[in-house]
């Protein structure tokens, strides 16, 4: 088995990282949000054209997203994908595919898609096999018609599929292991959750080839990449093979006394397992709203000039709010530490420093964006994303114990080889 080393940048997904992928049917590789809270592969309708694809195989399912804001619905098909760079690929045919309605393509934001990490469970899809025989529809074959029916609106459609057969799809990272390409871990090296912008008219291709813009993602045997990471290297076990569920007991503001954080409402437990997950989807770190409160006040104690810092900061409303750079003196602001349930019930502290929890130069030149935040309508459930990954090489190791562990271990930035990583992927 080998392991692939596969670029990324954050900038076509306002700070997510997306790698570039070829799928068969595609004139050009297309750039898909790498997402450990989905587990979903899907491209936007107008990169996919099936004429073009000779790896091209039907089926009768369909597949429908809600998120916090947006959606989208579409068809599957089987078609061959290829990841990685030249001499490092790997490939696998009949990979399930969704192709998403065009609506739905702004929940991709400059993205051509996305490329769920998680478990199968989350990986659901509907049977059309009668709505398409009641068309006349022969072979039965989703696609392309339940693009066609574009009256549908992302919620309406989803209460129609929630009617017919469930069908289970095996996620495209579960395939790559079942298969044999891979063993059953990945790994993922980041350094912003915001583009890092210096100045407002640069094109994407400068954004692009700036260093704190880029990332990688190891497929397979993580822990082989010795130059990426040193120790220690912190283990969380996994509560659930769904999504990367997590046990999150405590916040600690510098040398502060801890906040508890709470248990997962019992209403939402049979859905959303713990108070914690791991989310590389996610841009913003989301604390239920009374942690969050504490959090501000208790860093707000510190000095007297970062209540009103914070004061911008709450309920996250999609867009990044800036406050003035040279208001900020990051050296002054204590680390802020997780505390999570280790293996054997230890504790495990994990330190967000704070040019991960306020990222400068975004979302403008010369501003800054504070990365914590509450959800409005989201259970009391933190969603651990990438401003506490920036600051560590994540393993998420799928093998390790009943369900799993993610490994947090201590990066090291190696910029000339991402840099040659990216560039060698952008002229293919």
């Amino acid at each position: 088995m080998k392991s692939f080393r596969v670029p990324l940048t954050n900038v076509f997904a306002k700070g997510g990282y997306t790698a570039r992928i070829s799928i068969s049917g595609t004139t050009r590789p297309v750039n898909v949000i790498l997402d450990t809270g989905s587990s979903v592969l899907a491209i936007k309708e107008s990169c996919y054209q099936k004429d073009e694809d000779k790896y091209f195989s039907p089926t009768s399912l369909a597949q429908c997203v809600e998120y916090g804001s947006g959606g989208w619905y579409g068809p599957v098909v089987k078609t061959r994908v290829t990841v990685g760079l030249p001499g490092h690929r790997v490939v696998l045919d009949d990979v399930e595919l969704a192709i998403a309605c065009e609506a739905g393509a702004k929940s991709f934001l400059q993205a051509d898609g996305i490329l769920g990490l998680a478990f199968t469970p989350l990986d659901q899809a509907f049977d059309v096999s009668d709505i398409l025989t009641e068309q006349g529809i022969s072979p039965l074959s989703s696609y392309p018609y339940i693009l066609q029916e574009k009256a549908q609106t992302v919620s309406a459609f989803s209460q129609a599929l929630h009617q017919l057969p469930k069908a289970a799809i095996t996620p495209y990272f579960t395939q790559l292991e079942e298969t044999g390409a891979v063993i059953d871990q990945f790994a993922l090296l980041t350094h912003r959750s915001s583009v890092f912008q210096t100045d407002k008219h640069r094109t994407v291709d400068d954004l692009i080839s700036h260093h704190l813009n880029h990332g990688l993602c190891i497929l397979g045997k993580p822990f082989e990449h010795v130059e990426l990471y040193r120790d220690p290297v912190y283990s969380v076990p996994l509560l659930y093979d769904k999504y990367y569920n997590v046990k999150v007991t405590g916040v600690r503001v510098g040398e502060l006394p801890e906040i508890t954080v709470p248990e997962l409402d019992k209403k939402h437990q049979s859905s959303y397992v713990s108070n914690g997950i791991v989310d590389s989807g996610a841009s913003m770190l989301v604390m239920p709203s009374s942690v969050l409160d504490a959090v501000k006040q208790a860093l707000s104690s510190y000095h007297s000039g970062f209540e009103p810092l914070l004061a911008a900061y709450g309920n996250f409303t999609g867009e990044e709010v800036g406050v003035p750079l040279n208001t900020l003196k990051l050296e002054i602001w204590p680390d802020i530490h997780l505390i999570l349930k280790g293996q054997g019930g230890q504790p495990v502290t994990l330190t967000l420093k704070p040019d991960t929890y306020w990222q400068i130069h975004a979302p403008t030149p010369n501003q800054a964006t504070f990365k914590l935040c509450s959800l409005d309508g989201w259970p009391n459930q933190m969603i651990l994303g990438l401003p506490l990954l920036n600051n560590y090489y994540t393993i998420f190791d799928r093998k390790d114990g009943e369900n799993g562990c993610v490994h947090f271990a201590h990066k090291v930035d190696v910029p000339g080889h991402i840099i040659n990583a990216v560039a060698l992927a952008l002229r293919e």
